[in-house]
């Protein structure tokens, strides 16, 4: 299957590397093995991607199986860890790392941990925790690919002081905004789910900054992918943490208009971020109609996305009346 032969393509090359005779012959190896893996940020915005390349995140993100991409994916993470402890300063193995970290979080702990019931609290607590501990884990390896550009990078934005973050923040050029991305995700996911952990909060403004960087230098980066996260942001954070209404339907439209309408979490967001909170019921069954009708082959590269989010949408369907109170 197409993840299985991703996964041998990845260990026979880093295998094959750790096979070589000569240190310095084994140094250069290393590092074509972990440029082809892994391309420095600023390569891959000038590179055409070979679509027959391998490339694990596509094999995950393109398969609708939850169940085979979870036997998988510690591997790979495993795998890229492995590589980034070995060359840290290397940019691309460390964004590539955060970014496994982050996506496991969500997908396979804080995912399945939301459909308990509230009879399983000390379960589903237990998750939420661990599901904390790999967002920071995530936000941190990504904010090491930024800091090896820019030294100093991450402390500013853990500093909770705006003049730092917005300086560090103007050395940014347009291809880190997929660190800018990952960096920023793991750390507003982190605080979600802890919003009371201090060290969530001190990194907060950081984490905020560096999305609304990465709208800025590219708007349009992953269909609306950043702005979703924003509006989710913008929708449930108090004005004294930077929330705001208005911010909210902004960035959502954003989202809506980038995406096509074509990715369900979108759709989802509306039901949850806006819909819920105004006990607006039509408008709750509308957009969760509207994610359910996407068919996952019209985006192949991201049909476990798209099978996540229809499968939150049918639950929330089913509990409609656990949130929209007297519909």
């Amino acid at each position: 299957m197409k993840i299985k032969k991703t996964v041998k393509l990845l260990l026979a090359a880093a295998m094959a590397v750790s096979f070589l005779p000569s240190c310095s012959i084994k140094q250069m190896a290393y590092k074509s093995a972990a440029n082809a893996m892994a391309p420095l940020p600023e390569h891959k915005i000038k590179i055409k991607p070979d679509p027959n390349a391998p490339n694990p995140i596509t094999a995950l993100t393109g398969e609708d199986d939850i169940e085979i991409v979870g036997e998988v994916f510690p591997v790979i993470l495993k795998l890229y860890e492995a590589m980034h402890i070995q060359d840290p300063k290397h940019r691309g193995l460390a964004l590539m790392t955060g970014q496994l970290y982050i996506m496991y979080a969500n997908v396979f702990i804080e995912s399945p941990a939301v459909y308990l019931s509230d009879n399983e609290f000390d379960k589903k607590n237990t998750a939420f925790f661990r599901a904390k501990k790999f967002y920071k884990r995530g936000a941190k390896a990504a904010l090491l690919s930024l800091d090896a550009a820019y030294p100093g990078f991450a402390e500013a934005i853990h500093s909770d002081n705006s003049e730092k973050i917005q300086t560090a923040l103007l050395n940014c050029k347009i291809y880190d905004v997929e660190a800018l991305h990952w960096a920023g995700a793991g750390i507003l996911a982190a605080f979600a789910l802890d919003p009371l952990d201090s060290d969530n909060l001190q990194s907060l403004a950081g984490g905020v900054a560096m999305l609304e960087a990465a709208t800025s230098l590219n708007p349009v980066y992953s269909d609306g992918a950043v702005w979703d996260i924003l509006a989710k942001f913008y929708a449930a954070a108090p004005d004294s943490l930077g929330g705001s209404p208005e911010k909210a339907k902004h960035a959502y439209k954003k989202a809506l208009e980038l995406s096509e309408g074509k990715t369900p979490s979108i759709h989802v967001t509306y039901a949850v971020s806006f819909c819920i909170p105004q006990q607006d019921g039509k408008g709750f069954d509308e957009a969760i109609e509207k994610a359910l009708s996407i068919d996952p082959e019209a985006q192949p590269a991201n049909k476990l996305q798209t099978t996540l989010a229809q499968k939150y949408a049918r639950w929330l369907k089913e509990h409609k009346s656990d949130f929209i109170l007297g519909d």
